[in-house]
């Protein structure tokens, strides 16, 4: 009986053993450049331009968060702001620095032009009804804020009265505006996590690299960032990574003056090239790529990029450039194209004994 038992035991502390081995085991290190060049003229070739939008509705982002963040992210960043005050539905996250100063006039202005949007809409009056009903009068931006210390709104009714209340969850979704330029190297904190996470900026490996790269003439350095994540064998894990300038409203300027034949034109030659006669702008960053990877005996790397472009009116306004490799854990591996330039590189990771020991 006791034979029995110590077998158990033993049995017990292997399979606790090998899980913790697998768990440590699963974990990679990736880390990407992305880097376009200079049209060449010379070049005969005609690149194709994207037919449909990237589908990024499962893919991993872990851009979003620092590049437009919602105002329940930020909120959940102050101390004072516990997920119980903002929102119940909220998970508990982890302690963080207070928001910066320049962040909450954002917020201040996102609440405020949300509140009066609403205090705009004018109400509904019913068919059978001869009553007027006007709409509210607009409210100036300073009736409208949120208390930091407490985590409330703050709004002063019309007899000079203040009241506060908590944040809806339709407060809560606004996001930031997002910024004109993302920076090319592109990093988080590095504080170990369960799940996928962004290395800090002392974790890459590939600077001297970016760096070389940004010293050569004709390429621009679009993104540099490296992150962390558990790959499962048989099963592709995607992300979604975009770099460069904003280009949302660009066409939306009053000081640019639209040629509409010359719109026409474009539209026909495209077709002609046997392009499609939709040439919109799928995405409004300068750089957007879709990354899969799969595990196996070898890390498939299947890669979709847009690159916008205007040097060559010969060419397509957005490039869409597929990449696939097989890619071997530790080398450094180069995708090339002659107005794109990918370099990857996959390494094993084995996270902090107190990250295993938490999925235990």
């Amino acid at each position: 009986m006791k034979h029995l038992r110590l077998t158990s035991l033993g049995l017990a502390l292997v399979g606790l053993f090998a899980t913790t081995t697998v768990f440590a085991n699963s974990w990679y290190e990736i880390e990407l450049i992305a880097f376009s060049r200079s049209s060449n003229n010379s070049l005969k070739e005609q690149f194709e331009a994207p037919t449909a939008a990237l589908k990024t509705s499962n893919a991993m982002d872990l851009m979003r968060p620092l590049v437009q963040p919602t105002l329940a992210d930020l909120i959940k960043a102050i101390p004072a702001c516990t997920p119980a005050q903002a929102d119940p539905t909220l998970s508990a996250p982890a302690p963080a620095q207070p928001v910066s100063a320049t962040v909450q006039q954002q917020i201040q202005q996102l609440l405020t032009e949300h509140q009066q949007n609403k205090q705009e809409q004018p109400s509904l009056v019913a068919e059978d009804s001869l009553d007027v009903q006007l709409a509210p009068e607009p409210v100036t931006a300073s009736l409208f804020q949120l208390n930091m210390q407490n985590c409330q709104m703050e709004q002063w009714d019309m007899d000079g009265q203040l009241i506060s209340r908590p944040l809806s969850t339709e407060e809560l979704a606004l996001q930031l505006p997002a910024p004109a330029q993302i920076p090319a190297t592109f990093t988080g904190d590095g504080v170990a996590k369960d799940t996928a996470y962004l290395v800090g900026p002392n974790d890459l490996q590939l600077k001297n690299l970016a760096y070389q790269l940004q010293r050569e003439a004709g390429k621009q350095l679009l993104v540099h960032t490296a992150w962390r994540q558990p790959l499962v064998s048989g099963r592709n894990s995607r992300s979604h990574w975009y770099a460069g300038s904003y280009h949302a409203d660009e066409n939306t300027d009053a000081g640019q003056t639209v040629d509409l034949m010359q719109q026409v034109q474009q539209q026909l030659a495209a077709v002609q090239q046997g392009q499609s006669s939709l040439q919109l702008w799928f995405s409004p960053w300068q750089f957007d790529s879709l990354v899969q990877l799969r595990l196996g005996r070898f890390i498939q790397f299947d890669g979709t990029f847009y690159l916008r472009q205007n040097e060559d009116n010969n060419q397509p306004a957005q490039l869409a450039i597929k990449q696939s490799a097989r890619l071997t854990l530790g080398q450094i591996h180069y995708l090339d194209h002659p107005r794109l330039g990918v370099i990857i590189q996959v390494k094993r990771f084995t996270p902090p004994e107190s990250a295993v020991a938490a999925t235990l």
